[in-house]
């Protein structure tokens, strides 16, 4: 019997189908629309469309029930008066004429259902009649995504934040005929040439050209209507065609600026700042941005999202804009050139700059922002001056504060001190309001252009008197302007860049700072201390500055600090970035202290160069290694006096004393060059080169009557004399000689 009854049981639990799932139902009633949310399984599929009084809501799972009771508890009967079960998973809303209803999902599991007063959208999916018969399958071939060459920042098409659409009602559409794919490739390969030709470009999506409305997918062209195609591409929003008539011309064909070199220029629009605020105040622009970042479904807006965007760039505020930007993921096409303005706002340099390829020579505001984006113009004689000051001037008076001492610095480093000094002027057009510590840097960066460096100084005194955040660039100035006039910077600067650049240690300011400072440490022939702060800091890696510093210790440093750098210190250290330059002048001085094989070890892995400076050291290394032919290749071409002395002393070493004589000559040593003659008693060089004694005793062997003189013939009384006077001279000059040597 008990058997009997589980059996039964079992049975009963095999066969009895599953028991139905509840689904719970919230309502919430709101100054525009009444709003259900039904808890629904998380993988469960539903439609919404028309019905007889309403709307029917259709749900995958026919076995679902509904919990009805509490629905009206909340809300009132005006926009839903009734709620039911039509039949196995679907439910009923009677609603009003003058009622719509939208849904979503909030979140998988969560259906979200509004109705909201006044007719339906005309692109609504929910008006379709949910009991009509399915509409035959249409097939819509797949739009190619193409990107054009100023298609700038333009993403792939995201969902937006927290919307998901319901499922498609329509049927999926059947595979497309192979002979439209072929054509559609076809005419994208066009397209792509035309467009890399200048011929097509993206046309910017404005409130006086709206997007066309939604509309229900055509039937697939064939092959044949493939001209009818592009001849619809005129119609599409992110489509212009230009033909050769068109640019003739001129830009007001095309509806957008170009820029002297014929590139197309962003719009004004996107620069538009001083719009942008409005003189409003600040809170209640983001106040009102913010508002009209999520639309009615709680869901981002684009258009929203880019008013506060605008409000944040026109404030000033750039890691807010992009953070917006980023977040959103805002892929309109302005999104791309405001994230880059928002990176010159906040670092002085845009994040990519070649977004702003071909915009300096424009004539809108776009050239400002071009001049913003590099570290340094790339090219001045590009720059649109006029419309750079045009478009300056009309920023708001914050932004101009801001902004405008980087610009002029940027001219300035372009060598544009006029248009520089006509920024400035911009700047300071406002008054004492837009006086600042940055501002006056500027002016005296162009007063030392100018070669006022007493009114520079004088700035520079007032910068650092106000101790403001200016300080260090001020003291950084100071410094350069001592160094490039050749100056050496007092020791209290140098402490004072060496105090502000550990204050700001790890910033590009800082570190410029120290490698100024130590700079001025090698100007005051302090090496020991420069090259200690060389090695603490990690510089030696730095080429410029090591080359720099071992070209002045070769040229001003003492033989102690030679010799330390050169055994123990910077060329010694593997990682040390040393131009060939400064390898060469190390070696040669070394050369110059007899450490030949220390020289020859310091540019045994250089390059051929082929300078006259590195033939000059090869010879001397020759020279010291017992190689004088070699050493005399080396100078083969070389007409200088320091290649002249080398030679004269490759042929000394070749034992040729007269052509060693010959090249000291040349090079301007007459002392060795007389040395050399009187040992090959070469009279007539001794006289035009020798000392005095020297010099005279050459001139009386030269002109002594002594070879004349036949002693077998009785010498006359004039002869006589000559001999007597001319062996009298011969004995000083003789004495002098003597004398010379032995004091010697």
């Amino acid at each position: 019997m008990i058997r009997r009854g589980l059996l039964a049981i079992l049975l009963a639990l095999f066969w009895a189908p599953s028991l139905a799932q509840t689904v719970a139902i919230r309502s919430g009633e709101h100054a525009d629309f009444s709003r259900l949310v039904f808890e629904i399984p998380a993988d469960e599929t539903w439609t919404l469309g028309r019905g007889a009084d309403g709307y029917l809501l259709r749900f995958g799972n026919a076995g679902l029930d509904f919990a009805f009771g509490n629905v009206f508890n909340l809300i009132p009967r005006t926009r839903l008066t009734a709620i039911g079960r039509a039949e196995p998973g679907v439910v009923a809303l009677a609603v009003p004429d003058n009622v719509h209803a939208e849904a979503f999902l909030l979140r998988p599991g969560i259906l979200v259902l509004d109705l909201r007063n006044g007719p339906a959208p005309a692109n609504s999916p929910f008006e379709a009649p949910l009991d009509a018969p399915p509409a035959p399958p249409r097939v819509v071939p797949p739009r190619p995504q193409v990107r054009l060459p100023l298609d700038i920042g333009r993403m792939t098409p995201s969902p937006v934040v927290g919307r998901f659409l319901p499922p498609d009602p329509r049927p999926v559409a059947a595979p497309p005929d192979p002979r439209v794919e072929s054509a559609r490739s076809e005419l994208m390969k066009q397209i792509g040439r035309a467009a890399s030709q200048g011929l097509l470009e993206p046309a910017d999506i404005t409130p006086d050209r709206p997007p066309p409305p939604a509309q229900d997918p055509a039937p697939a062209p064939d092959a044949a209507d493939a001209g009818a195609l592009l001849a619809g591409l005129e119609a599409r929003p992110n489509i212009h065609v230009e033909t050769s008539i068109d640019r003739g011309y001129g830009p007001q064909a095309s509806g957008q600026g170009r820029s002297a070199l014929g590139d197309p220029c962003y719009p004004d629009a996107y620069f538009d700042l001083a719009a942008w605020g409005e003189d409003r105040n600040p809170a209640a622009l983001i106040a009102e941005g913010r508002g009209a970042l999520l639309n009615m479904r709680d869901a981002t807006d684009p258009a929203g999202a880019e008013q506060l965007v605008r409000a944040y760039l026109a404030l000033g505020f750039g890691a807010e804009a992009r953070a917006v930007i980023d977040t959103v993921r805002l892929d309109t096409p302005p999104a791309a050139v405001w994230r880059e303005l928002a990176a010159i706002i906040d670092e002085g340099v845009a994040e990519t700059p070649s977004v702003f390829d071909g915009q300096l020579s424009c004539p809108t505001r776009a050239a400002l922002w071009a001049s913003l984006a590099w570290p340094r113009i790339p090219s001045t004689s590009e720059v649109d001056e006029a419309a750079v000051i045009r478009a300056f001037s009309e920023l708001p008076l914050h932004l101009r504060r801001h902004l405008g001492p980087i610009l002029a610095e940027r001219f300035l480093d372009s060598g544009a001190t006029e248009s520089a000094t006509r920024v400035r002027n911009a700047v300071a057009r406002a008054g004492d309001k837009t006086r600042t510590g940055e501002l006056t840097i500027v002016e005296a960066r162009i007063d030392i252009t100018r070669g006022e460096t007493e009114a520079a100084e004088a700035r520079i005194d007032d910068v650092l008197s106000e101790g403001g955040p200016a300080s260090p660039e001020a003291v950084a100035l100071r410094i350069e302007n001592q160094l490039n006039a050749g100056l050496v910077p007092d020791p209290d600067t140098l402490r004072l860049a060496e105090a502000l650049a550990y204050e700001r240690r790890d910033t590009p300011l800082g570190g410029r700072l120290v490698q100024l400072a130590i700079r001025g440490h090698a100007a005051q022939g302090n090496f020991g201390t420069a090259f200690g702060m060389l090695r603490h800091h990690g510089l030696d890696s730095v080429e410029e500055l090591s080359s720099d510093l071992v070209r002045a210790l070769a040229r001003d440093g003492s033989d102690a600090d030679m010799l330390r750098e050169a055994f123990s210190g910077v060329l010694t250290t593997p990682d040390a970035a040393l131009t060939p330059r400064a390898r060469l002048a190390a070696a040669d001085r070394l050369l110059d202290l007899g450490f030949a094989p220390r020289a020859g070890e310091i540019v045994a892995d250089l390059p051929p160069l082929g300078t006259d400076e590195e033939r000059l050291v090869w010879a001397r290394l020759a020279l010291a290694a017992g190689r004088p032919g070699e050493a005399a290749q080396y100078l083969s071409g070389l007409d200088t006096p320091e290649a002249d002395l080398l030679r004269a002393e490759a042929a000394r070493a070749r034992g040729d004393l007269v052509e060693a004589a010959r090249y000291y000559g040349a090079a301007g040593d007459t002392a060795r060059q007389a040395a050399l003659a009187w040992r090959e008693r070469d009279w007539t060089t001794v006289e035009t080169a020798g000392p005095d004694g020297q010099s005279g005793y050459a001139a009386i062997r030269q002109t002594t009557p002594a070879a004349a003189f036949d002693p077998a013939q009785a010498p006359s009384l004039a002869g006589a004399r000559d001999l007597l006077e001319g062996s009298g001279v011969m004995r000083d000059r003789l004495k002098d000689l003597l004398a010379g040597t032995g004091t010697r």
